[in-house]
């Protein structure tokens, strides 16, 4: 239903299908970044939390980009479970340290694929 009666149906469908979209856009953000919450007092500390999700929510449309095309629709949760809650340790050797993750990671080949389609970025400034 909308007020709008010059706009045609297929014109109305596409506005609302681009607000439903964002609505959803600020849903994951809420939800997986806690944008909403400002537990602080202090604007400084509220405006520092603020940067520091919205820092998080680029890395992971950045990620998102990457995905293969049978992931891309991934939720946020769905993406920190399979891409970041990976068992490992962080090994000191010599001048190296290595971070060494669990081999027996479910989600392992899609990490790995990813991280290949990271490191085969050409970063020209």
């Amino acid at each position: 239903m909308t007020n709008f009666t010059e706009l045609t149906a297929e014109t109305a469908f596409e506005a609302y299908h681009q607000r439903g979209k964002m609505e959803n856009y600020i849903k994951e953000a809420k939800a997986g970044f806690y944008f909403d919450k400002t537990d602080s007092s202090s604007f400084v500390a509220n405006h520092a939390r603020m940067i520091l999700s919205l820092l998080a929510y680029n890395l992971v449309s950045f990620l998102k980009q990457l995905l293969p095309a049978a992931q891309v629709g991934l939720s946020v949760d769905t993406l920190r479970l399979r891409l970041f809650k990976i068992a490992g340790k962080v090994v000191h050797s010599g001048r190296k340290i290595q971070l060494k993750l669990s081999s027996h990671h479910v989600y392992r080949n899609l990490f790995y694929q990813l991280l290949a389609r990271i490191q085969a970025l050409s970063w020209s400034l």
